[in-house]
């Protein structure tokens, strides 16, 4: 009915209680045309709204034109999907009539007759309040990693010169310097996706590429899966310390050395992880157990709720980790530290 009338004819034979129950509401609610224009709004959207004339400059307007061009394909595409009978939802921005900056919530759904589309309901919540929460929310979040971010690099920096001067030897200085750098490449990650989780991808790339001397020795394969922050971290220092270990002892210390890093995921959701060299000098078991073996054969297994095996096999280093699935997305109330 886009050559107008009043609020009772667009609403004729909804019945009184469904009229009552549209302007009890609190959210903008519009009836649209079938071709799209707008016939009725309620009370309270068009307060929202800050609408003074409806009737005079709004009503049988086309419901996309009433929104700003960087919103209104949102709105089309709503449009036409309800029009073809499939209820949709969207967010979009839209000022009110006097300027005043707003966010919506839409929801719109087809009116079905005798079942052709004969109008659509349009619902719009003031989401404003919560986008310049989430805005700010996400302002503080970005100044908290950056100063992360230049925390780590402070205590690389002091922690390599103090070591240097105090003469501590070559190699032990290398060891924490690349733990710290572990931590950092892992925390980068994880500042990507806002400290959500970390691609179990990113943490074996970020934890062995720096130490492979050519792209053929590394191969890295298995499903997209995502870890939560706290075990991020732990998977990141273990897989740097096997890393190391191929380094100095195994498969990356020779041109032609190989390593093959590969997840599945087994029946009853057990997550299984192989660490496999093969084309390095001859291994043989450590003659005693280091920061990295803690690390790889008790903090990881205990993070995980699972199982670690190290078989130094003569033709190359096998490290078998399995555990449950769950364990990679568990909550946790780890935060990046400041």
């Amino acid at each position: 009915m886009a050559d107008g009338g009043s609020d009772e004819t667009v609403l004729e034979g909804a019945g009184a209680y469904f009229l009552s129950v549209i302007e009890a509401s609190q959210d903008c609610i519009r009836v649209i045309s079938a071709d799209g224009h707008v016939e009725y709004m309620n009370a309270r959207g068009k307060q929202l709204l800050e609408i003074e004339d409806f009737e005079g400059r709004n009503r049988n307007r086309y419901w996309p034109d009433m929104w700003p061009p960087e919103s209104r394909q949102a709105v089309e595409d709503a449009l036409c999907a309800a029009l073809a009978g499939r209820a949709v939802s969207f967010q979009a921005f839209n000022p009110t009539a006097k300027g005043a900056p707003r966010w919506w919530d839409t929801t719109v759904s087809p009116i079905v007759v005798e079942g052709k589309v004969v109008r659509v309901l349009a619902t719009s919540r003031d989401i404003t309040g919560a986008r310049l929460a989430e805005s700010h929310r996400q302002l503080l979040v970005n100044e908290l990693n950056h100063r992360v971010k230049n925390t780590l690099a402070t205590i690389q920096s002091i922690t390599k010169q103090s070591l240097r001067n105090a003469g501590v030897d070559t190699a032990v200085r290398d060891a924490l310097e690349g733990r710290l750098m572990a931590i950092a490449a892992t925390h980068n990650v994880l500042t990507d996706q806002n400290w959500s989780a970390a691609s179990l991808r990113q943490i074996v790339d970020g934890s062995v590429i720096p130490y492979r001397s050519n792209p053929d020795q590394l191969t890295v394969a298995g499903p997209d899966l995502k870890v939560s922050p706290k075990t991020a971290v732990v998977m990141a220092l273990a897989f740097h310390e096997l890393a190391i270990n191929a380094l100095k002892y195994g498969a990356l210390s020779a041109a032609g050395g190989h390593v093959d890093v590969t997840w599945t995921i087994e029946p009853e959701d057990r997550l299984h992880i192989e660490w496999r060299e093969s084309g390095g000098p001859a291994v043989r078991p450590p003659e005693r157990r280091g920061f990295g073996s803690r690390i790889v054969e008790a903090a990881l297994p205990g993070e995980l709720a699972g199982t670690v095996q190290v078989d130094y096999r003569p033709d190359g280093l096998r490290c078998a980790i399995d555990a449950p699935l769950s364990a990679l997305d568990k909550a946790d109330a780890f935060m990046p530290l400041g």
